[in-house]
This record gives C-alpha cells, structure tokens and sequence, in this order.
C-alpha cells in the first residue's frame, strides 16, 4: 500500500471514528436518563432530559452524521482493496445509506422528546390526551427508519464475518468477532439483564458499536501499512502475464 492511498484510507477512517465519537455523545446527550425506561411506551424518559440538553444533543448529533459517509467509504475500501470488490461496494453504499436514513430518525427525536416534555407539564386531561395522541403518530413515523437502520446493520454484518473470516479483507480474521450486529446485540443485552451499564450505553448504543468498530478498522490499517501486507488486486497478476508472453516471443 503506496503513502498516498494510506492517508486517504486514514483520514475517512478518522472521520469514521469522529462521527461516532460526535453523533456519540449527541445522542447520549439527547436520549440518556438516568432512571433507564428506554423501552417504554409514551417515551416517558424524555421527561427527565431537560430542555437545553435536548437541544444541544439534536444540533450536535444531526449536524456531525455525515460523517458516518466518509467512514463507511473508508470500511468499504478494507474490503474491495482484500479482495471483496463488490462486497465492498455493497458495504459502503448500504451503510452510507442507512446512516442517512438513521439521521432522518436522529433529527425527529426532538419533535417526541419536546412533546412529552408537554405532556409530563400538563394537567388538563383531555390536551394530555390530544398530545399522547399526536405523540403516537410521531412515533409511527419516526420508529420505522432505526428499524431499517439495524436492519442494513445486520446485512453489513453477514458480510462482514464471511468475507473477513475467508481472508478476502485487509483485516486480520479475529476482526470477524467485532460486527456490528453482534456488538449492537451485546449492548442490548447488557440493558435488558438489567446490567446498570446498560443505562449509559443504549442511548448512544449504534455509535458506541462504531467507535469499536473504526478503532479496530484504524489499527488494521496501520498494521497493514506498517508489516507491507499486499493488497489483492483485480490486476495483480498482469505483470507476470506480460512477462511470460514476452518470454515466448522472445
């Protein structure tokens, strides 16, 4: 791998990890309660999230998921440069796309956390009825697109463990252990069994897969450039081939 295409694959992989790093700690900022009940209907948990920490949450964490386009451009080049071009492509496209399709979700969160906010403020009853009703259609709306999210996640997985378990990646083959699905499953798993670091975790539980995700992709880089891995290249064998017909001319 020539100085060039490293700092390339450096800098989106950087970027990779400052989005979730960023988008992180935005949505951290947006969703974390400290009495949990994530999971409850009526997103109740908003109630205990104050106002100013919802809006610096929203602005931080829409503003800085782009980024999450560059670093899926960076993870698919990990593939198509070991030998998974079209794995590869499929990767970056999907998970540019579901990332931007999860930053539609991010961005309505807001609309639900400052209605419920309403709602806990309210005592008229027939208004608490009208807004948990306006709050029900938001979340019809707003639920689906994490949905499709996780889904393209698991997608990325599968391929994630076959092409890197069969070598065809620049990563070493226990990087197949670190998928996204199965962390993202870890993650859940620690909150639904009532593990208190579960609590800190769910909010921000798709960016704290990434963060692990695009330090291990950095370290793989920098091991390959470092040891002067070979890359696999459509075009790798040419040369021999030219070669070999100059020898019988000659």
């Amino acid at each position: 791998m020539d100085k060039k295409t490293y700092n390339t694959l450096l800098l989106t992989g950087v970027a990779g990890f400052l989005a979730a790093l960023l988008v992180g700690i935005g949505e951290f900022t947006l969703q974390f309660s400290p009495l949990g009940g994530y999971e409850a209907e009526g997103y109740g948990y908003f109630a205990n999230v104050t106002k100013d920490k919802l809006t610096i949450g929203h602005f931080f964490s829409t503003l800085s998921a782009p980024l999450y386009i560059l670093g899926y451009w960076h993870l698919g080049q990990m593939f198509i440069r070991g030998g998974s071009k079209v794995h590869g492509w499929i990767i970056t496209l999907l998970g540019g796309y579901a990332f931007m399709v999860g930053n539609a979700w991010l961005g309505g969160r807001i609309y639900l956390a400052l209605t419920a906010h309403e709602i806990a403020d309210t005592t008229d009853v027939n208004v608490v009825l009208q807004l948990q009703s306006l709050l029900s259609d938001f979340g019809a709306h707003n639920e689906p697109l994490v949905n499709a999210l996780r889904l393209a996640m698991v997608v990325v997985s599968v391929l994630w463990i076959w092409r890197i378990v069969i070598g065809k990646t620049l990563y070493p083959r226990w990087v197949a252990l670190f998928s996204p699905a199965l962390i993202l499953g870890v993650i859940f798993t620690t909150y639904f069994t009532g593990l208190s670091i579960g609590v800190w975790l769910l909010p921000a539980a798709m960016n704290v897969v990434h963060l692990i995700v695009f330090t291990i992709s950095l370290y793989s880089l920098h091991r390959v450039y470092k040891q002067g891995i070979p890359e696999q290249s459509p075009n790798k064998s040419q040369p021999h081939s030219q070669s070999h017909h100059q020898l019988k001319d000659n």
